[in-house]
């Protein structure tokens, strides 16, 4: 196996993240598309699915936005990438948006990742560490990864949609 290296965010990692993010998130928005029809995908997503998912990323990636990215690195190429945040009063960290290369997916690589944000949440005196994902298939691979990370403890979610044309 490679080398694995975990760094903090460089401001030339951003867009290539972004990126990382549109496509990692591909198959995600190619289910709720099928899952929600068309049009209220679209209105959900007026700017693109892609697009938001890369500018929610890039606005992470802001000394602004109280968010940390961290960048996992494989044979000096970006493997994959994580944003986490503290919240000091309630002491729970909080892990966003993250993702591994399709090409670099089943090497430790998001272990490795998590584990560094584990480790500086707890430095930064969080108590807990929270992720949220979806329960729906597109979502199953951040789910095991979550579980393999030791997240054990979840709280059922449901969202509801429903058309206004019949009213």
């Amino acid at each position: 196996m490679s080398d694995i290296v975990i760094r903090d965010l460089r401001p030339s990692d951003v867009e290539e993240i972004a990126r990382m993010a549109a496509a990692a998130w591909a198959p995600i928005h190619a289910f709720y598309r099928e899952a929600l029809g068309e049009e209220l995908f679209a209105a959900i997503h007026p700017s693109g699915a892609p697009e938001e998912k890369a500018a929610q990323v890039r606005n992470a990636c802001q000394p602004e936005s109280g968010m940390q990215v961290l960048i996992a690195e494989e044979d000096g190429k970006i493997a994959g990438f994580v944003t986490f945040s503290a919240d000091q009063s309630s002491r729970i960290g909080e892990i966003g948006n993250n993702a591994v290369h399709p090409d670099c997916q089943g090497r430790g690589v998001a272990g490795r990742m998590y584990r560094e944000v584990f480790r500086r949440l707890k430095e930064m005196g969080m108590r807990f560490v929270t992720v949220n994902t979806g329960g729906d298939p597109a979502h199953a691979p951040a789910r095991r990864a979550y579980e393999k990370a030791g997240f054990t403890i979840q709280l059922p979610s449901v969202r509801y949609y429903r058309s206004l044309e019949d009213i």
